[in-house]
């Protein structure tokens, strides 16, 4: 089968949503399928996925403003080829990618799915540009998709509040991880050295983009409360930076944690995966979570997590009894879940175990590959 993989960027950087990208590709050209991905350039000359079973087709970006990347060259591009493709399928909304190639689609009568990836609430910030983009062309994307694919129940219904009501095209089918990429693990010890830390001092780790909806401020804060009785605890704060950095650094001087939280910048590869390792237990406190594979891939180091019960992957972690959840917003109860965390080692181990058991059996990739093949299958197309 000829699949097209339509995404804003293509760079480990980027985040989620290009991971999961680049595993489908893999795993799906590992099973034998034609797999085409098309992206903008934007990001690749810092980092770049390793090649895979694919062909990758980077465009050359002119704009990069307000998260949208303009790519020119892929509007001839489309009209050429997206004819011979079996399937499309498109990753998160609002992007110049996905109204060029649906357009296109369209024409050629091309099925495709589309993948949101969180981005479908119009909120936090570019509400106007949102609205105007689902004016001109996100309605259209969304109703003319054959199927709409939720990596959460969370997700699922806010498709249907976009349809206006329940839509029998959507899919949950949920994200993965590489189960390779954790045997062997890197030894203990490297983030501490690098950034000061004694081997014995608890360390608390946020990892992740440094955004506002991720909770992070609600984190130091918790972690202040933390220090009066942990006081040996350090807070790593790693993750690219998108706004909140400075702000994040002057609340830590104004509660007067300057020594306690190191910003560690972003981490990828085996970088983060030492990160896991050192840490005592990770925080991933925000609200607003539409999937969030941190918790899992620090459970698979061997790391318990504090985790926002209102998130899909805090939803996940209490389906997987592996995990300790916090009220959204609850300062006071964060604190007092990590302190648990670092003291009750007997409780995080047995949460522990149960992650692990729970992501090879629902979160393995070459499984939610077979899953994507059943869902290409059910808009028409018959699988190689």
């Amino acid at each position: 089968m000829r699949i097209l993989q339509v995404i804003p960027f293509f760079s480990p950087q980027m985040g989620g949503s290009a991971q999961v990208a680049y595993q489908i590709s893999r795993r799906l050209g590992q099973r034998g399928h034609d797999v085409t991905v098309v992206a903008s350039d934007y990001a690749t000359g810092e980092s770049r996925f390793e090649d895979g079973p694919f062909e990758v087709i980077l465009f050359p970006n002119l704009i990069a403003r307000w998260g949208f990347y303009v790519t020119p060259g892929l509007v001839r591009w489309a009209r050429e080829h997206v004819s011979v493709f079996d399937v499309v399928h498109m990753h998160t909304t609002r992007t110049f990618q996905n109204a060029v190639v649906r357009h296109f689609a369209v024409r050629y009568g091309v099925p495709y799915v589309l993948s949101a990836h969180g981005t479908l609430p119009v909120i936090v910030e570019r509400k106007l540009a949102k609205r105007i983009y689902d004016l001109l062309a996100g309605r259209s994307l969304l109703a003319s998709a054959s199927r709409l694919l939720a990596v959460s129940s969370l997700e699922a219904e806010q498709y249907g509040r976009a349809a206006g009501g329940e839509d029998g095209r959507v899919q949950v089918i949920h994200n993965g991880l590489d189960l390779d990429q954790f045997s062997p693990l890197p030894p203990r010890g490297s983030l501490r050295q690098k950034l000061g830390i004694a081997p014995e001092a608890p360390v608390v780790l946020f990892l992740g983009r440094l955004h506002r909806i991720k909770g992070i401020d609600l984190l130091v804060e918790a972690f202040a409360q933390l220090r009066q009785e942990v006081k040996e605890t350090i807070l790593v704060i790693a993750g690219p930076d998108e706004g909140e950095l400075d702000h994040l650094r002057a609340l830590a001087g104004r509660l007067g944690l300057e020594e306690s939280v190191r910003f560690a910048g972003p981490l990828y590869g085996q970088d983060k995966l030492a990160a896991y390792v050192d840490a005592d237990v990770i925080a991933s406190p925000g609200a607003y979570e539409i999937f969030g594979l941190v918790p899992f891939e620090a459970l698979m180091c061997g790391t318990p997590a504090v985790v926002g019960e209102g998130s899909a992957a805090g939803q996940l972690m209490r389906q997987a009894g592996a995990g300790t959840l916090v009220t959204d917003g609850d300062v006071a109860t964060l604190a007092d879940s990590l302190r648990r965390a670092l003291i009750d080692r007997a409780a995080t181990a047995a949460q522990v175990a149960a992650g692990q058991a729970f992501v090879r059996r629902e979160l393995d990739w070459d499984a939610i590959a077979g899953h994507l093949e059943d869902l290409y299958a059910g808009v028409g197309v018959h699988c190689a």
